[in-house]
């Protein structure tokens, strides 16, 4: 009997990926392929237009239709005119040749699911399901259409357009919370059954630990950081106040390490954090700091990494003002929003043993409902 596989598109390093990683150890036969290894020589823009350009008329129809239902219901306005639709017309564009090399490799396989993961693949992988006639997964992981460098007024609508037929064709989609359900449901009319929500939290948990190494004779606070990404999430202003707070920031950076980390008041660890960050707490007031910028969509909803890091080993976080982040942060008392003028003030109240206990307690009993209960947020 011919065993069955599942075809796994990704489009970056596995390594830094939890949840990417997750999804492969629940499928026995994973055939994982990296839609970005392929290399192909570069069309320049003008020729991308012209090999897209139906997709352009249809885009340029749709702009004021999308745009002010954008600014009605989500108050938001478009950044530039055309900024980084390059990228997805090459996309498009590159998804026929990248389907034809997978094609040719998997000709003869049986193939029972395509599994994508991001837009980019998933323009790869609806191809795929028609030729191998088999179930097509999108996994949306962030709100693909309005993410940071994608919110230009030809880009997003352009996006958008991709990822209806990506929708419309995927037997299922997965997104990775309430608000980002709710959003996909309201723009592509996905029918509620077709769309489910997934976990994020991928990381081993260390049920009450940090609430069990509390100490009230250490005072000393710790701002961690980790993460792959460095753009838009405040670090400039979480240097400019540690520095003035005199408080030391544990920076762990999955891929690139920015200029500013370099400053006095930073200390950098490995990528190999769990062992470091767990001695750490030990030894300092951890708190964790997950902030992104209100600036698009998908910093504005999604609910990074970081914060389930955070959760995973019982301290509290830092949340932005105005994400779906510092709702959850506020609602059940899991640490502080952060709104540029308060560092001061949050760093007083963990210095505080009474108050940073009762929010070690708070943040135990999230763990609780969110690793044991498997709350859906």
């Amino acid at each position: 009997m011919i065993m069955k596989k599942t075809i796994i598109l990704i489009d970056e390093p596995l390594e830094g990926d939890h949840r990417v990683l997750k999804i492969i150890s629940n499928y026995h036969n994973p055939i994982v392929i990296d839609c970005f290894k392929f290399e192909y020589n570069y069309s320049n823009f003008y020729d991308l237009i012209f090999r897209n350009i139906w997709m352009i008329l249809y885009t340029s129809i749709y702009i004021p239709i999308f745009w002010v239902k954008f600014y009605q219901k989500y108050h938001l306005k478009p950044d530039k005119i055309i900024r980084g639709l390059k990228a997805s017309l090459r996309a498009n564009y590159y998804a026929d040749k990248t389907t034809n090399m997978i094609k040719s490799t998997y000709n003869n396989s049986e193939i029972d699911a395509i599994y994508a993961n991001d837009l980019n693949c998933a323009l790869v992988g609806i191809k795929l399901s028609k030729f191998f006639e088999c179930k097509f997964i999108y996994d949306a992981h962030e709100v693909e259409f309005h993410r940071n460098r994608k919110n230009s007024l030809f880009r997003v609508v352009f996006d958008m357009l991709l990822e209806q037929q990506v929708v419309d064709a995927a037997t299922k989609v997965i997104v990775v919370n309430k608000p980002i359900k709710k959003l996909y449901i309201d723009i592509y009319k996905i029918p509620e059954s077709k769309i489910t929500i997934v976990d994020n939290n991928h990381f081993s948990p260390h049920m009450g630990y940090a609430i069990s190494m509390f100490n009230e004779n250490i005072h000393e606070i710790a701002v961690v950081y980790v993460g792959g990404g460095i753009n838009n999430r405040k670090l400039e202003s979480l240097a400019c106040d540690s520095s003035q707070e005199e408080v030391k920031i544990y920076s762990f950076f999955l891929s690139k390490t920015p200029d500013i980390a370099y400053k006095h008041n930073w200390i950098l660890g490995s990528t190999d954090y769990l062992p470091e960050l767990l001695e750490l707490i030990k030894k300092k007031r951890s708190v964790m700091w997950a902030c992104t910028e209100d600036i698009c969509l998908s910093y504005r909803l999604s609910l990074p990494n970081k914060f389930f890091q955070a959760m995973a080993v019982g301290i509290p976080v830092i949340a932005y003002k105005g994400t779906y982040l510092a709702e959850i942060v506020q609602e059940y008392n899991l640490g502080y929003v952060y709104n540029d003028h308060n560092f001061g003030e949050i760093m007083e109240h963990l210095k505080d043993s009474k108050k940073y206990y009762a929010l070690l307690e708070f943040v135990s009993l999230f763990q609780e409902k969110l690793f044991v209960e498997k709350m859906v947020l």
